[in-house]
Protein backbone atom coordinates (compact mmCIF):
# COMPACT_ATOMS: atom_id res chain seq x y z
CA UNK A 1 0.00 0.00 0.00
CA UNK A 2 1.30 3.49 -0.87
CA UNK A 3 1.88 6.40 1.49
CA UNK A 4 -0.86 9.03 1.81
CA UNK A 5 -0.31 12.66 0.80
CA UNK A 6 -3.14 15.16 1.10
CA UNK A 7 -4.02 17.85 -1.44
CA UNK A 8 -7.21 19.75 -2.10
CA UNK A 9 -9.86 17.11 -2.78
CA UNK A 10 -11.18 16.41 -6.27
CA UNK A 11 -14.77 15.25 -6.11
CA UNK A 12 -15.09 12.89 -9.07
CA UNK A 13 -13.36 10.50 -11.50
CA UNK A 14 -14.99 9.12 -14.63
CA UNK A 15 -15.48 5.43 -15.34
CA UNK A 16 -13.88 4.76 -18.78
CA UNK A 17 -16.53 2.16 -19.63
CA UNK A 18 -19.91 3.60 -18.67
CA UNK A 19 -19.03 7.24 -17.97
CA UNK A 20 -20.32 7.16 -14.38
CA UNK A 21 -18.89 9.89 -12.18
CA UNK A 22 -17.37 8.23 -9.10
CA UNK A 23 -16.65 10.16 -5.91
CA UNK A 24 -13.00 10.40 -4.89
CA UNK A 25 -12.44 11.20 -1.22
CA UNK A 26 -8.65 10.90 -1.26
CA UNK A 27 -7.42 12.21 -4.63
CA UNK A 28 -3.80 12.54 -3.51
CA UNK A 29 -3.36 8.78 -3.02
CA UNK A 30 -6.27 6.98 -4.67
CA UNK A 31 -5.21 5.61 -8.06
CA UNK A 32 -7.44 2.55 -8.52
CA UNK A 33 -11.21 2.68 -8.75
CA UNK A 34 -14.08 0.22 -9.10
CA UNK A 35 -17.36 1.32 -10.64
CA UNK A 36 -20.42 0.13 -8.74
CA UNK A 37 -22.60 0.45 -11.85
CA UNK A 38 -20.76 -1.53 -14.56
CA UNK A 39 -18.24 -3.22 -12.20
CA UNK A 40 -15.25 -1.93 -14.16
CA UNK A 41 -11.92 -1.73 -12.34
CA UNK A 42 -9.61 0.99 -13.68
CA UNK A 43 -6.58 3.17 -12.95
CA UNK A 44 -6.91 6.93 -12.92
CA UNK A 45 -5.20 10.12 -11.70
CA UNK A 46 -7.93 12.34 -10.21
CA UNK A 47 -5.97 15.51 -10.85
CA UNK A 48 -5.77 14.74 -14.61
CA UNK A 49 -9.29 15.07 -16.02
CA UNK A 50 -10.22 12.39 -18.57
CA UNK A 51 -7.13 10.29 -17.92
CA UNK A 52 -8.08 6.68 -17.06
CA UNK A 53 -6.87 3.18 -17.92
CA UNK A 54 -9.11 0.11 -18.04
CA UNK A 55 -7.87 -2.77 -15.85
CA UNK A 56 -10.61 -5.40 -15.53
CA UNK A 57 -14.33 -6.07 -15.12
CA UNK A 58 -15.78 -7.96 -12.17
CA UNK A 59 -18.23 -10.29 -13.86
CA UNK A 60 -20.18 -11.32 -10.76
CA UNK A 61 -22.03 -9.11 -8.30
CA UNK A 62 -21.71 -10.59 -4.82
CA UNK A 63 -24.83 -10.23 -2.71
CA UNK A 64 -25.86 -8.75 -0.37
CA UNK A 65 -23.35 -5.97 -1.13
CA UNK A 66 -21.64 -3.64 1.34
CA UNK A 67 -23.16 -3.30 4.80
CA UNK A 68 -21.29 -0.05 5.38
CA UNK A 69 -22.12 2.70 2.86
CA UNK A 70 -19.18 4.10 0.90
CA UNK A 71 -18.38 7.60 2.13
CA UNK A 72 -19.71 6.88 5.64
CA UNK A 73 -17.51 8.29 8.44
CA UNK A 74 -16.84 6.72 11.83
CA UNK A 75 -14.51 6.78 14.84
CA UNK A 76 -12.49 3.57 14.72
CA UNK A 77 -9.07 2.59 16.00
CA UNK A 78 -8.53 6.04 17.47
CA UNK A 79 -9.04 7.79 14.10
CA UNK A 80 -11.82 9.69 12.39
CA UNK A 81 -12.17 7.50 9.27
CA UNK A 82 -14.24 7.24 6.14
CA UNK A 83 -15.16 4.11 4.17
CA UNK A 84 -13.66 4.72 0.73
CA UNK A 85 -13.29 1.21 -0.72
CA UNK A 86 -15.13 -2.10 -0.60
CA UNK A 87 -14.08 -5.49 -1.92
CA UNK A 88 -15.23 -9.09 -1.71
CA UNK A 89 -12.48 -11.68 -1.39
CA UNK A 90 -12.27 -15.45 -1.40
CA UNK A 91 -9.56 -18.08 -1.60
CA UNK A 92 -8.16 -19.71 -4.68
CA UNK A 93 -8.45 -23.12 -3.00
CA UNK A 94 -11.92 -22.49 -1.57
CA UNK A 95 -13.95 -19.78 -3.30
CA UNK A 96 -16.95 -20.50 -1.07
CA UNK A 97 -14.97 -18.93 1.81
CA UNK A 98 -16.01 -15.36 1.01
CA UNK A 99 -15.45 -12.26 3.13
CA UNK A 100 -15.73 -8.50 2.74
CA UNK A 101 -13.12 -5.81 3.37
CA UNK A 102 -13.60 -2.06 3.72
CA UNK A 103 -10.77 0.44 3.29
CA UNK A 104 -10.78 3.25 5.86
CA UNK A 105 -8.99 6.52 5.19
CA UNK A 106 -8.70 9.67 7.35
CA UNK A 107 -11.54 12.15 6.97
CA UNK A 108 -9.14 15.04 7.54
CA UNK A 109 -5.35 15.16 7.10
CA UNK A 110 -3.43 13.72 10.03
CA UNK A 111 -0.74 15.93 11.63
CA UNK A 112 2.86 15.37 10.57
CA UNK A 113 4.55 14.58 7.28
CA UNK A 114 4.12 10.81 7.51
CA UNK A 115 1.13 8.68 8.39
CA UNK A 116 1.34 6.40 11.45
CA UNK A 117 2.58 2.89 10.79
CA UNK A 118 -0.86 1.39 11.35
CA UNK A 119 -2.54 3.37 8.55
CA UNK A 120 -4.48 2.82 6.33
CA UNK A 121 -6.97 0.72 8.28
CA UNK A 122 -9.07 -2.13 6.93
CA UNK A 123 -12.33 -3.45 8.36
CA UNK A 124 -13.07 -7.09 7.47
CA UNK A 125 -16.34 -9.00 7.92
CA UNK A 126 -16.83 -12.75 7.59
CA UNK A 127 -20.14 -14.41 8.55
CA UNK A 128 -20.99 -11.45 10.79
CA UNK A 129 -17.61 -11.45 12.55
CA UNK A 130 -15.67 -8.17 12.34
CA UNK A 131 -11.93 -7.44 12.45
CA UNK A 132 -10.21 -4.06 12.53
CA UNK A 133 -6.92 -4.53 10.65
CA UNK A 134 -3.82 -2.37 11.09
CA UNK A 135 -0.41 -2.58 9.51
CA UNK A 136 2.15 -3.47 12.17
CA UNK A 137 5.88 -3.86 12.69
CA UNK A 138 7.83 -6.68 11.06
CA UNK A 139 7.83 -9.98 12.93
CA UNK A 140 10.52 -12.61 12.93
CA UNK A 141 10.02 -15.40 10.39
CA UNK A 142 11.24 -17.89 13.01
CA UNK A 143 8.38 -20.26 13.80
CA UNK A 144 8.11 -21.68 17.30
CA UNK A 145 6.82 -25.08 18.36
CA UNK A 146 3.35 -26.13 17.14
CA UNK A 147 3.37 -23.43 14.42
CA UNK A 148 3.41 -20.56 16.91
CA UNK A 149 4.71 -17.01 16.53
CA UNK A 150 5.25 -14.62 19.41
CA UNK A 151 4.71 -10.88 19.56
CA UNK A 152 7.01 -8.39 21.29
CA UNK A 153 5.39 -9.15 24.66
CA UNK A 154 5.83 -12.90 24.22
CA UNK A 155 2.16 -13.67 23.57
CA UNK A 156 1.76 -16.78 21.39
CA UNK A 157 -0.10 -16.72 18.06
CA UNK A 158 -0.99 -20.15 16.67
CA UNK A 159 -1.08 -20.86 12.93
CA UNK A 160 -4.70 -20.70 11.77
CA UNK A 161 -4.77 -20.62 7.97
CA UNK A 162 -2.78 -20.34 4.73
CA UNK A 163 -4.29 -19.22 1.43
CA UNK A 164 -3.95 -17.13 -1.72
CA UNK A 165 -6.67 -14.49 -2.15
CA UNK A 166 -8.99 -13.90 -5.10
CA UNK A 167 -10.74 -10.53 -5.65
CA UNK A 168 -14.36 -11.27 -6.52
CA UNK A 169 -15.81 -7.76 -6.59
CA UNK A 170 -14.84 -4.19 -5.67
CA UNK A 171 -16.35 -0.71 -5.41
CA UNK A 172 -14.92 2.68 -4.56
CA UNK A 173 -11.31 3.85 -4.48
CA UNK A 174 -8.03 2.29 -3.42
CA UNK A 175 -4.47 3.50 -2.94
CA UNK A 176 -2.96 0.25 -4.27
CA UNK A 177 -3.72 -2.21 -7.07
CA UNK A 178 -5.92 -4.71 -5.29
CA UNK A 179 -5.57 -7.23 -8.17
CA UNK A 180 -1.88 -7.53 -7.29
CA UNK A 181 -2.99 -9.06 -3.97
CA UNK A 182 -3.95 -12.21 -5.87
CA UNK A 183 -0.19 -12.94 -6.03
CA UNK A 184 0.13 -12.89 -2.25
CA UNK A 185 0.82 -15.89 -0.05
CA UNK A 186 -1.08 -15.24 3.17
CA UNK A 187 -0.59 -16.81 6.59
CA UNK A 188 -2.87 -16.10 9.54
CA UNK A 189 -2.13 -16.67 13.22
CA UNK A 190 -4.60 -16.21 16.07
CA UNK A 191 -4.46 -15.28 19.71
CA UNK A 192 -8.04 -14.14 20.41
CA UNK A 193 -9.06 -11.36 20.34
CA UNK A 194 -6.20 -10.78 17.85
CA UNK A 195 -5.31 -12.17 14.42
CA UNK A 196 -1.84 -11.72 12.96
CA UNK A 197 -1.45 -11.79 9.16
CA UNK A 198 1.72 -12.27 7.14
CA UNK A 199 1.50 -11.32 3.44
CA UNK A 200 4.32 -11.99 0.98
CA UNK A 201 4.55 -11.58 -2.76
CA UNK A 202 7.24 -13.81 -4.25
CA UNK A 203 10.59 -13.14 -2.60
CA UNK A 204 9.67 -9.66 -1.41
CA UNK A 205 9.87 -8.68 2.24
CA UNK A 206 6.71 -9.82 4.07
CA UNK A 207 4.19 -7.27 5.31
CA UNK A 208 2.47 -7.79 8.65
CA UNK A 209 -1.00 -6.82 9.82
CA UNK A 210 -2.57 -7.12 13.27
CA UNK A 211 -6.37 -7.44 13.43
CA UNK A 212 -8.55 -7.04 16.49
CA UNK A 213 -11.97 -8.59 16.99
CA UNK A 214 -14.87 -6.14 17.15
CA UNK A 215 -18.36 -6.95 18.33
CA UNK A 216 -21.09 -6.12 15.76
CA UNK A 217 -22.56 -3.68 18.26
CA UNK A 218 -19.26 -1.75 18.26
CA UNK A 219 -19.30 -1.48 14.47
CA UNK A 220 -22.96 -0.46 14.38
CA UNK A 221 -22.41 2.23 17.03
CA UNK A 222 -19.31 3.60 15.23
CA UNK A 223 -21.25 4.04 11.96
CA UNK A 224 -24.53 5.13 13.59
CA UNK A 225 -26.29 2.04 12.24
CA UNK A 226 -28.74 -0.40 13.75
CA UNK A 227 -27.43 -3.83 14.68
CA UNK A 228 -29.98 -5.37 12.29
CA UNK A 229 -28.35 -3.44 9.40
CA UNK A 230 -25.26 -5.66 9.76
CA UNK A 231 -24.98 -9.32 8.74
CA UNK A 232 -26.15 -11.88 11.29
CA UNK A 233 -23.29 -13.60 13.07
CA UNK A 234 -22.81 -17.31 12.36
CA UNK A 235 -20.51 -19.77 14.05
CA UNK A 236 -17.38 -18.76 15.93
CA UNK A 237 -14.97 -16.19 14.53
CA UNK A 238 -11.24 -16.80 14.16
CA UNK A 239 -10.41 -14.11 16.74
CA UNK A 240 -13.67 -14.10 18.69
CA UNK A 241 -12.89 -14.19 22.43
CA UNK A 242 -14.21 -17.11 24.43
CA UNK A 243 -17.18 -16.19 26.66
CA UNK A 244 -15.60 -18.25 29.45
CA UNK A 245 -13.59 -16.25 32.03
CA UNK A 246 -9.88 -15.86 31.48
CA UNK A 247 -8.36 -19.18 32.56
CA UNK A 248 -5.01 -17.92 34.01
CA UNK A 249 -6.85 -15.40 36.19
CA UNK A 250 -9.42 -17.98 37.25
CA UNK A 251 -6.69 -20.51 38.04
CA UNK A 252 -4.94 -17.96 40.26
CA UNK A 253 -8.23 -17.20 42.00
CA UNK A 254 -8.93 -20.93 42.48
CA UNK A 255 -5.46 -21.62 43.93
CA UNK A 256 -5.84 -18.64 46.27
CA UNK A 257 -9.24 -19.91 47.45
CA UNK A 258 -7.87 -23.43 48.01
CA UNK A 259 -4.92 -22.03 49.97
CA UNK A 260 -7.16 -19.88 52.16
CA UNK A 261 -9.59 -22.76 52.72
CA UNK A 262 -6.74 -25.11 53.70
CA UNK A 263 -5.25 -22.61 56.14
CA UNK A 264 -8.64 -22.09 57.79
CA UNK A 265 -9.17 -25.85 58.03
CA UNK A 266 -5.76 -26.39 59.63
CA UNK A 267 -6.36 -23.60 62.16
CA UNK A 268 -9.76 -25.01 63.11
CA UNK A 269 -8.44 -28.55 63.22
CA UNK A 270 -5.71 -27.53 65.68
CA UNK A 271 -8.25 -26.15 68.11
CA UNK A 272 -8.85 -28.51 71.06
CA UNK A 273 -11.74 -30.88 70.41
CA UNK A 274 -14.44 -31.34 73.00
CA UNK A 275 -14.24 -34.67 74.86
CA UNK A 276 -16.76 -36.55 76.98
CA UNK A 277 -16.53 -39.34 79.46
CA UNK A 278 -17.23 -42.74 77.87
CA UNK A 279 -20.77 -44.00 78.36
CA UNK A 280 -21.06 -47.61 79.52
CA UNK A 281 -24.04 -49.90 78.85
CA UNK A 282 -24.71 -53.58 79.21
CA UNK A 283 -26.87 -55.51 76.80
CA UNK A 284 -28.66 -58.42 78.41
CA UNK A 285 -30.34 -60.98 76.23
CA UNK A 286 -34.08 -60.73 76.97
CA UNK A 287 -36.03 -63.75 78.20
CA UNK A 288 -38.47 -65.30 75.72
CA UNK A 289 -41.57 -63.12 75.35
CA UNK A 290 -39.96 -60.04 76.93
CA UNK A 291 -39.86 -56.69 75.11
CA UNK A 292 -36.62 -55.37 73.63
CA UNK A 293 -34.77 -53.26 76.13
CA UNK A 294 -33.88 -49.56 75.87
CA UNK A 295 -30.68 -48.35 77.50
CA UNK A 296 -30.51 -44.70 78.60
CA UNK A 297 -27.29 -42.78 79.20
CA UNK A 298 -26.68 -40.06 81.76
CA UNK A 299 -27.18 -36.48 80.51
CA UNK A 300 -24.28 -34.43 79.14
CA UNK A 301 -23.70 -30.91 77.83
CA UNK A 302 -22.53 -29.79 74.38
CA UNK A 303 -21.21 -26.24 74.73
CA UNK A 304 -21.24 -25.14 71.08
CA UNK A 305 -22.41 -26.32 67.68
CA UNK A 306 -20.23 -29.17 66.54
CA UNK A 307 -19.82 -32.44 64.69
CA UNK A 308 -20.10 -35.33 67.11
CA UNK A 309 -17.82 -38.31 66.49
CA UNK A 310 -19.05 -41.55 68.04
CA UNK A 311 -17.41 -44.92 68.46
CA UNK A 312 -19.33 -47.98 69.67
CA UNK A 313 -17.32 -50.79 71.25
CA UNK A 314 -18.20 -54.32 72.37
CA UNK A 315 -14.78 -55.53 73.65
CA UNK A 316 -16.00 -58.96 74.82
CA UNK A 317 -18.06 -59.82 71.74
CA UNK A 318 -17.08 -63.22 70.30
CA UNK A 319 -18.72 -65.33 67.61
CA UNK A 320 -21.89 -63.26 67.78
CA UNK A 321 -23.28 -60.03 66.42
CA UNK A 322 -24.94 -57.03 68.04
CA UNK A 323 -26.92 -54.33 66.25
CA UNK A 324 -27.39 -51.01 68.02
CA UNK A 325 -29.77 -48.21 67.09
CA UNK A 326 -28.73 -45.10 68.95
CA UNK A 327 -30.73 -41.88 69.30
CA UNK A 328 -29.17 -38.63 70.47
CA UNK A 329 -31.99 -36.75 72.21
CA UNK A 330 -32.00 -32.99 72.84
CA UNK A 331 -33.60 -32.63 76.28
CA UNK A 332 -34.78 -29.03 75.61
CA UNK A 333 -36.53 -29.77 72.31
CA UNK A 334 -37.14 -33.51 72.51
CA UNK A 335 -35.75 -33.96 68.99
CA UNK A 336 -33.57 -36.95 68.25
CA UNK A 337 -30.82 -37.83 65.76
CA UNK A 338 -30.56 -41.54 65.02
CA UNK A 339 -28.04 -43.93 63.53
CA UNK A 340 -27.70 -47.72 63.43
CA UNK A 341 -24.48 -49.72 63.52
CA UNK A 342 -23.73 -53.44 63.54
CA UNK A 343 -20.84 -55.07 65.39
CA UNK A 344 -19.87 -58.67 64.72
CA UNK A 345 -16.80 -60.63 65.54
CA UNK A 346 -15.98 -64.27 64.85
CA UNK A 347 -12.88 -66.22 65.70
CA UNK A 348 -11.64 -69.79 65.90
CA UNK A 349 -8.91 -72.24 65.08
CA UNK A 350 -8.71 -74.23 61.87
CA UNK A 351 -5.97 -76.68 60.90
CA UNK A 352 -3.95 -75.47 63.85
CA UNK A 353 -4.13 -71.79 62.87
CA UNK A 354 -6.26 -69.16 64.55
CA UNK A 355 -8.48 -66.90 62.49
CA UNK A 356 -10.83 -63.96 63.06
CA UNK A 357 -13.13 -61.71 61.05
CA UNK A 358 -15.35 -58.73 61.67
CA UNK A 359 -14.84 -55.93 64.19
CA UNK A 360 -15.81 -55.17 67.78
CA UNK A 361 -16.02 -51.42 67.01
CA UNK A 362 -18.11 -49.18 64.71
CA UNK A 363 -18.01 -45.43 64.08
CA UNK A 364 -20.58 -42.76 63.30
CA UNK A 365 -20.69 -38.98 62.76
CA UNK A 366 -23.50 -36.55 63.53
CA UNK A 367 -23.00 -33.19 61.79
CA UNK A 368 -24.46 -29.86 62.85
CA UNK A 369 -25.31 -30.77 66.44
CA UNK A 370 -26.29 -27.51 68.21
CA UNK A 371 -25.34 -26.62 71.79
CA UNK A 372 -27.61 -28.06 74.48
CA UNK A 373 -28.20 -30.82 77.00
CA UNK A 374 -28.45 -34.36 75.60
CA UNK A 375 -28.63 -38.04 76.41
CA UNK A 376 -28.47 -41.22 74.35
CA UNK A 377 -31.18 -43.87 74.03
CA UNK A 378 -29.77 -47.18 72.80
CA UNK A 379 -31.90 -49.99 71.33
CA UNK A 380 -29.61 -53.03 71.04
CA UNK A 381 -30.44 -56.46 69.61
CA UNK A 382 -28.31 -59.56 69.15
CA UNK A 383 -28.47 -63.10 67.81
CA UNK A 384 -29.74 -65.78 70.24
CA UNK A 385 -27.17 -67.09 72.69
CA UNK A 386 -25.20 -63.86 72.84
CA UNK A 387 -25.91 -63.40 76.55
CA UNK A 388 -24.78 -60.20 78.24
CA UNK A 389 -22.55 -57.88 76.24
CA UNK A 390 -20.88 -54.77 77.74
CA UNK A 391 -21.15 -51.77 75.38
CA UNK A 392 -19.11 -48.58 75.47
CA UNK A 393 -19.98 -45.37 73.64
CA UNK A 394 -17.16 -42.83 73.28
CA UNK A 395 -17.81 -39.29 72.01
CA UNK A 396 -15.66 -36.49 70.69
CA UNK A 397 -16.38 -33.07 69.20
CA UNK A 398 -14.80 -31.79 66.00
CA UNK A 399 -14.91 -28.05 65.22
CA UNK A 400 -14.07 -28.51 61.53
CA UNK A 401 -14.30 -32.08 60.22
CA UNK A 402 -12.11 -32.87 57.20
CA UNK A 403 -15.12 -34.35 55.43
CA UNK A 404 -16.64 -30.88 55.22
CA UNK A 405 -13.33 -29.49 53.94
CA UNK A 406 -13.20 -31.98 51.08
CA UNK A 407 -16.89 -31.40 50.29
CA UNK A 408 -16.33 -27.63 50.05
CA UNK A 409 -13.14 -28.19 48.06
CA UNK A 410 -15.05 -30.32 45.56
CA UNK A 411 -17.70 -27.61 45.22
CA UNK A 412 -15.07 -24.90 44.70
CA UNK A 413 -13.29 -27.05 42.08
CA UNK A 414 -16.49 -27.39 40.03
CA UNK A 415 -16.25 -23.74 38.89
CA UNK A 416 -12.79 -23.85 37.25
CA UNK A 417 -13.47 -27.33 35.89
CA UNK A 418 -16.72 -26.09 34.34
CA UNK A 419 -15.01 -22.99 32.93
CA UNK A 420 -12.17 -25.09 31.50
CA UNK A 421 -14.65 -27.47 29.87
CA UNK A 422 -16.61 -24.56 28.41
CA UNK A 423 -13.45 -22.88 27.06
CA UNK A 424 -12.18 -26.13 25.56
CA UNK A 425 -15.56 -26.82 23.94
CA UNK A 426 -15.57 -23.28 22.48
CA UNK A 427 -12.03 -23.66 21.12
CA UNK A 428 -12.77 -27.05 19.58
CA UNK A 429 -15.71 -25.52 17.69
CA UNK A 430 -13.52 -22.61 16.55
CA UNK A 431 -10.66 -24.79 15.33
CA UNK A 432 -12.81 -27.26 13.41
CA UNK A 433 -12.74 -24.72 10.55
CA UNK A 434 -8.92 -24.66 10.42
CA UNK A 435 -6.54 -26.92 8.50
CA UNK A 436 -4.22 -26.70 11.52
CA UNK A 437 -6.69 -27.92 14.13
CA UNK A 438 -4.77 -28.85 17.30
CA UNK A 439 -7.80 -30.80 18.56
CA UNK A 440 -8.04 -33.05 15.49
CA UNK A 441 -7.13 -36.72 16.07
CA UNK A 442 -3.53 -37.34 15.09
CA UNK A 443 -3.00 -39.67 12.19
CA UNK A 444 -1.32 -42.91 13.14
Amino acid sequence: MSEFTFFAPVDRVTCPRCGTQLPCHNPASSRYFACGRCHTYFWSVPEAVGRAQFRDVFKQVCVPGPSLPLGQAAELGGYHCRVTGYQVRSEQQDQAAEWREYQLTPVTPLPGDELPLDFPLQLAEYQGHWLLIRRTATYSDQLGAYGKRYDAEGNPFRLWHRYQPVIREARGEFDWDILEDEKLAVEEYISPPYLLTREQRGNETPTWYLAQHLEPEQVAAAFALSRKDLPARRGIGAAQPSPAPNWPHLRLLFLSAVGLLTIMQLILSLRPHGTHEPLHFTYTEPTPGANSQMLVSPSFEIQRGTTLTIELQAPSLSNHWVEVTASLVNEQTGRGREFTRSLEYYEGVEDGESWSEGSRTASAWLDGVPAGRYHFNLYPSADPGTGSVPLTLEMGEESAPWSNYFLILFGVALLPLGVRWRRRSFEKKRWQHSDFNPYAPSES
